[in-house]
């Protein structure tokens, strides 16, 4: 059975080997990319089951990077997966939640902080039902 591929975008060192232990030692395979740009050239060089995107990000911000990549993925460019934004920018209105998000295309926001059991069981849950992808583009 192939690992699940998960693509980490997130700009903080810490956060990013705190998850990404935590996701290794329950089998998923996980790369990461730093900034926007590398996130971007990453999705478009592998397949992966799943993405955690952080907003907040050099190169390009998150909202872009999720539009660009289901957009492509619309297209047939890339391997469909599914993107959890992973955020400390909380919104001022609903209203400007749901343009937000409706505007990126992702599938789930968490905000930070939070609890790392509820991010695993997210994550869990997206790829439940989704057979790991085990090609490259």
């Amino acid at each position: 059975m192939n690992q699940p591929r998960i693509l980490m975008v997130e700009d903080d060192e810490d956060i990013v080997e705190t998850v990404k232990y935590s996701l290794e030692l329950r089998g998923y395979a996980v790369d990461v990319a730093y900034d926007g740009l590398h996130a971007l050239r990453k999705a478009r060089k592998n397949v992966y089951d799943l993405m955690l995107l952080d907003i907040m990000l050099p190169g390009k911000n998150g909202y872009e990077v999720s539009r660009i990549l289901k957009e492509e993925m619309e297209q047939g460019k890339i391997a469909s997966f599914d993107i959890i934004v992973l955020t400390a920018r909380k919104v001022d209105s609903p209203e400007r939640e749901v343009f937000l998000s409706t505007w990126s295309r992702a599938e789930e926001y968490i905000y930070k902080p939070f609890e790392m059991d509820d991010l695993l069981e997210r994550i869990s849950s997206h790829l439940a039902d989704r057979p790991a992808n085990d090609t490259r583009v």
